[in-house]
């Protein structure tokens, strides 16, 4: 697998919190939970910011 430079991932992480916020704005928890495709989206996105965050070089 190739090394993506850390500023891409970070872009990745970026772009996923913003995914995240516009998919919950208005919605109360339980709302989200009961709406599977973008209670599923958004545990997706989470996923990719986890797995951005892991490849991020040490400083």
């Amino acid at each position: 697998m190739s090394k993506r430079e850390d500023r891409f991932l970070v872009e990745d992480m970026l772009e996923a919190t913003r995914k995240i916020q516009q998919y919950t704005h208005g919605y109360r928890y339980n709302d989200l939970v009961e709406d599977e495709k973008t209670f599923d989206a958004v545990v997706r996105n989470f996923e990719i910011i986890g797995e951005a965050a892991a490849r991020v070089t040490d400083a």
